[in-house]
């Protein structure tokens, strides 16, 4: 790796829409209605070009802008959840899959779909969390960091926040893993995300834009609009990718079984390893399959660390922090809630940070 993170992140502008927030109290009721679901969808890779070719001509999106407490800004557009449906309704498919799931009423849905189309608020604390400790050198051992791995990422907006960075800063030989129970979040949500954060650090009529046809991300006063998805653009975007040499890989299904997952996930002893997650931790099945792969990622490397946002109790659904701490103690990882003024104060969200021993 020729060049990582520091974590010296400045921002952009955010106001946050608290009606675009998803809260987690409404995972119960989803997870009791599937208790009886499907096998779990084992996991594989997406090929980038491929879920490229099934982006749509025109993005709908609108900007999701935070403020951490320091005073620290950012803006991430994401795609627009009705845009998503326009593309579904107009495309031909035949399979016995039901992209459509997850666009109605379910927040969660057992081993049929894990709420990726939405934001979540742990997600938006973990992106706040980002932008206070950027700036700092006191990520313990984990100064530089070579490899991110977001674990059921959906909108993916705490790796939104850390592509921009790289992009931004043009750093050099960095991997991104992403990975989301299901693949059509991925195709639908999560690339359409990665594409808008790129057009995001573009200047408003260089290249692949113009004077007649500007980049509309370029106008920080604008909360939402539409990005035409030319061959120039997605050719200017992988060739960003190239000459950086930032890596994507892309993952769908389950953690289980853990070196299926691993065996996936591109890694060396020497890459640095920073793994984020939201509302993981939800319910017993959920915690335990996500302690397992967090812990295996974390073990294979020399340095590697994970920032957890979750609830401190999922009530009615029996996930906790506390159990999640405990399973993380089982396999030798050490996991501590952080202080962090983020949160409002009594509020049942936290961060957690987990590290080798």
């Amino acid at each position: 790796m020729s060049q990582a993170f520091s974590f010296g992140f400045s921002g952009d502008d955010i106001d946050e829409d608290p009606s675009d927030i998803t809260s987690s109290d409404g995972i119960a009721e989803g997870l009791r209605a599937g208790e009886e679901g499907p096998p779990p969808i084992a996991a594989r890779t997406h090929d980038l070009d491929e879920l490229l070719a099934t982006i749509p001509d025109k993005l709908s999106y609108s900007v999701l802008s935070t403020i951490s407490p320091k005073g620290f800004t950012a803006r991430l557009p994401r795609r627009e959840i009705f845009d998503v449906r326009l593309q579904l309704m107009s495309e031909d498919d035949d399979s016995s899959s039901n992209p459509m799931v997850g666009l109605d009423e379910s927040d969660v849905k057992t081993n049929v779909y894990e709420g990726g189309y939405k934001t979540w608020e742990c997600s938006l604390d973990l992106v706040r969390f980002l932008l206070d400790r950027g700036p700092r050198k006191d990520l313990d051992d984990l100064v530089r960091v070579n490899h991110v791995i977001e674990m059921g990422c959906g909108t993916a907006l705490p790796t939104l926040l850390l592509f921009q960075y790289a992009l931004r800063n043009s750093l050099v030989g960095l991997y991104f893993t992403l990975t989301d129970y299901n693949a059509d979040v991925l195709r639908l949500v999560t690339v359409p995300n990665l594409l808008l954060a790129y057009a995001a650090t573009l200047p408003a009529t260089d290249a692949p834009f113009s004077v007649e046809a500007p980049n509309p991300l370029a106008d920080e006063r604008a909360d939402a609009g539409e990005l035409y998805i030319t061959p120039e653009f997605l050719k200017a975007f992988r060739s960003t990718l190239s000459s950086l040499g930032l890596g994507l890989t892309i993952i769908s299904g389950s953690w289980l079984p853990v070196p299926a997952l691993l065996s996936l996930i591109p890694s060396t002893a020497e890459l640095n390893t920073f793994v984020l997650a939201s509302e993981t931790i939800y319910s017993p099945a959920s915690l335990l399959a996500f302690t397992e792969a967090m812990s295996a990622l974390l073990k294979r490397v020399k340095s590697g660390k994970a920032i957890v946002a979750a609830k401190r109790v999922y009530f009615g659904v029996g996930g906790s922090v506390d159990g999640f701490r405990l399973e993380c103690a089982n396999r030798g990882l050490v996991a501590y809630e952080m202080e962090f003024e983020g949160l409002e104060e009594g509020v049942r969200r936290c961060l957690v940070e987990v590290q080798m021993y």
